[in-house]
């Protein structure tokens, strides 16, 4: 039997008001080993169960994976409980899918069994299903974006934050733009503020490859970082020695976001979007000497009742073909290639989004 007639059974199982369903979900054991393990899923009564078609791997996986963790972290594990709970092995994970509604509580009515929904919060989506709860304060499932492919749906999350991160970041046209950092979210940032009117985009990594990849993107200009004196130097030549009018920082270090404070000219605007998790130490002299618009671009932390309204906004423009997505897809694994798809996603330099296939 085929994964669709297999995915119709189930739909009708839950119309008859079957509701748990057995499901494999990525977990790490200890740093660098993640398996598969089982477990049963049943929505409570503001939950659905959803059977998931893509799910991807975020940064923060990847530093759970190495064992990189802030001393404050808590996850909140929907599939078993409402409460937090401090960072522990093995711990489950993936927040970031798409795929189909199975099964719906008692007390859900926006959503039925069928409907396409794209996942926003933790909630174990390296799973063949997961279970998450109704929209609250900006978390939770939302209806698909009309017009996304499943692979497009299932990076709903990091390319919304990344995107309204573009649209808020206040580049105006004929500006000339820095994006420190050009990862997955830097190179949907490049897309957005050259659609929003940015005369010269300028990328800089550390990756001979991410260059490339952004060059056939969006950008101009592609530097080599790992070099900060030359680059600047090189930013200092291309803007005739006045700095750039706005920098985005998507590297997530004390290094970028000072490389990003003296690039800057006086009066620009200075993006922070990189969710930086320790303390650090800044150089803060020209962003009060220089009267720097200070920003911070984090959709996911906005207010909860407008969050979604964003989300569809910002997905609108992949939808509409405006912001391409897919050349960012480096690599796709199944559920039980997990192993793998953590290596590469981790150590593989070249790496942009690792995607893993539902069931």
């Amino acid at each position: 039997m085929d994964k669709e007639k297999r995915f119709d059974r189930i739909i009708k199982k839950n119309n008859m008001g079957e509701t748990r369903m057995q499901a494999r979900q990525v977990t790490i054991f200890e740093k660098g080993i993640v398996k598969l393990t089982t477990q049963d899923l049943e929505p409570k009564e503001n939950q659905v169960l959803v059977k998931t078609r893509f799910s991807s791997i975020c940064g923060t996986d990847k530093n759970y994976f190495k064992h990189i963790v802030p001393p404050a972290t808590h996850i909140i594990d929907p599939s078993h409980s409402h409460t937090e709970s401090k960072f522990a092995y093995p711990m489950r994970v993936g927040h970031e899918g798409a795929g189909e509604v199975v099964a719906v509580g008692k007390h859900v009515t926006d959503f039925k069994v069928g409907d396409p929904v794209m996942n926003f919060g933790w909630s174990n989506t390296m799973s063949d299903y997961f279970v998450q709860n109704m929209p609250h304060e900006g978390y939770g499932v939302c209806h698909m974006t009309d017009g996304l492919t499943w692979e497009e749906a299932s990076l709903a999350e990091p390319t919304a934050c990344a995107i309204y991160a573009g649209m808020n970041s206040g580049v105006k046209l004929g500006d000339t733009v820095a994006v420190v950092g050009s990862g997955y979210a830097g190179q949907v940032m490049m897309q957005v503020v050259r659609c929003m009117g940015a005369k010269k985009i300028i990328a800089l990594d550390l990756i001979p490859g991410k260059l490339e990849l952004a060059k056939s993107l969006a950008a101009d200009i592609c530097i080599d970082a790992s070099n900060p004196e030359e680059a600047l130097d090189k930013i200092v030549q291309e803007t005739n020695g006045y700095g750039v009018d706005v920098a985005l920082e998507v590297a997530g270090n004390s290094e970028s976001i000072d490389f990003c404070s003296k690039i800057l000219k006086h009066g620009g605007i200075l993006g922070l979007y990189s969710w930086i998790i320790n303390p650090i130490t800044v150089y803060v002299n020209r962003w009060h000497n220089n009267g720097f618009d200070i920003r911070t671009l984090a959709l996911m932390h906005r207010i909860g009742h407008d969050k979604f309204w964003w989300i569809d906004k910002a997905l609108s423009n992949v939808a509409n073909g405006m912001i391409n997505i897919k050349p960012l897809i480096s690599h796709t694994f199944d559920l039980e290639d997990c192993q793998k798809a953590f290596d590469v996603a981790s150590l593989n330099d070249h790496a942009c989004k690792v995607m893993l296939r539902g069931s």
